[in-house]
């Protein structure tokens, strides 16, 4: 199952221009997301999966999660991979 420590060590060895494009492929998915209700299409299982990972990789998120139950980011991505990978690809 991820983890969000396995995220931190993954990023922190990034570069200033690795992090920059992170940032820049997030903020085009995020546009590409804003744009789906008006078309009435659902997000691909790629768009679903990033959503997911949002649970472990952005702080706000994490905490939420983890003010619930500890553990519950990991899982809640998980079961978001796991969805993704059998009802929408």
């Amino acid at each position: 199952m991820p983890s969000r420590i396995g995220v931190e060590r993954r990023t922190s060895a990034w570069s200033k221009a690795e992090t920059e494009a992170d940032e820049r492929e997030r903020t085009a998915r995020m546009i590409r997301l804003d744009g789906l209700p008006a078309t009435g299409l659902p997000a691909d299982a790629e768009e679903y999966c990033a959503i997911g990972r949002t649970c472990v990789e952005k702080e706000h998120w994490h905490v939420a999660y983890e003010s619930i139950a500890p553990g519950l980011a990991a899982y809640q991505w998980h079961a978001i991979e796991v969805y993704a990978a059998t009802r929408l690809r």
